[in-house]
């Protein structure tokens, strides 16, 4: 996605979205990955941490041109 065409207020809405989105994966992660009693297949970690690190890239994007168009 591009954000380097959104306005300010724009891309703000869409850090905050994407900072929700981050904590709401991090829970599910700590959730699913915490059951001990279950067996769960070894992709399915690397599935969370490959996300995980996508939106961690693309908060630290919006934090950038936050601070340049600010």
């Amino acid at each position: 996605m591009s954000y380097e065409n959104m306005g300010l207020e724009e891309l703000r809405e869409k850090l905050s979205e994407k900072q929700d989105l981050l904590e709401e994966v991090s829970e599910e992660r700590m959730i699913i990955l915490g059951q001990g009693n279950i067996h769960l297949p070894g992709n399915l970690v690397k599935k969370y941490e490959r996300e995980l690190n996508e939106i961690k890239e693309e908060i630290a994007l919006l934090e950038k041109l936050i601070q340049e168009k600010a």
